[in-house]
């Protein structure tokens, strides 16, 4: 049995280059899109602003480019957003849609 070993040199421009790139920008918009259709599943229901509620609970993605890699991020639009997900933990439990997508 014959085994090669051959030396690969990955510089942190290439991995930079890779984490910017467009598949990759892809690959994270379906992801939290996915996890954000989840939550908005999760908080049907869940109404904000009055007693009771008047409005739906806002559930925004947004996709960023920075200087070292892209990110995407799922976050409840609202200033009861954190209330919210203190007493529902709709993003925590919503996580895992991100592995299935």
């Amino acid at each position: 049995m014959t085994i090669k070993v051959q030396r690969v040199r990955v510089t942190s421009a290439q991995i930079r280059r890779l984490q910017q790139s467009e598949r990759v920008q892809a690959i994270l918009a379906r992801k939290a899109e996915a996890v954000a259709q989840a939550v908005r599943a999760a908080a049907a229901g869940i109404r904000v602003e009055g007693v009771p509620g008047r409005v739906e609970l806002p559930v925004s993605v947004t996709l960023v480019v920075g200087r070292e890699r892209a990110r995407a991020r799922v976050y409840l639009d609202h200033p009861s957003g954190i209330a919210v997900e203190a007493k529902h933990g709709i993003l925590t439990s919503s996580i895992d849609a991100a592995r299935d997508a």
